[in-house]
């Protein structure tokens, strides 16, 4: 009797062993184009309906981004990366060192002063384009958001990124 109930369980254990090695012989690099199309978007729209993140972290750079759309909704911790005022600083500095003596000293000046005058604005819109929040961030600099369906969000003068909390 335990030889027969030792066979049966012995025989369960391979049989069910059997459908995840022959399901393990199709791999994605087997689908055509058009499946693995249709695979991304079934398993992104369910990312989507849990309310799961889609990517880690978003750079953004400059425009308006739809929420719901481009961006999901949700909590967000927001760094700015770069700021138009830091490229035209250094462009500023760059011709501060091409021309030398007092012109040249005066442009570094005004390169340096660049960096701490402009930095990347953030703003959250409503609708009809409605200021919700507005702020500024230089290099580095970070903030938590939360974005809303129905809402927008606009950088202006510098890079960020998004990173889901």
């Amino acid at each position: 009797m335990k030889k027969l109930f030792s066979a049966l369980l012995a025989l369960c254990l391979v049989l069910c062993l059997f459908p995840v090695s022959a399901s393990a012989a199709n791999s994605i690099s087997d689908y055509s184009d058009t499946q693995l199309k249709q695979l991304y978007e079934m398993v992104r729209d369910e990312m989507v309906k849990r309310g799961l993140p889609l990517a880690q972290e978003i750079t953004l750079k400059e425009g308006k981004f739809i929420i719901g759309q481009d961006i999901q909704a949700g909590s967000y911790t927001i760094k700015c990366t770069e700021t138009f005022g830091d490229t035209y600083g250094n462009a500023y500095s760059s011709l501060g060192g091409l021309f030398g003596g007092d012109l040249g000293g005066m442009m570094n000046s005004l390169g340096g002063m660049m960096g701490d005058l402009v930095n990347a604005q953030v703003e959250i819109l409503g609708d009809y384009g409605t200021v919700i929040k507005s702020f500024e961030l230089g290099i580095g600099d970070t903030s938590r958001i939360t974005l809303e369906e129905g809402t927008a969000l606009q950088i202006s003068d510098g890079t960020c990124v998004l990173t889901a909390d």
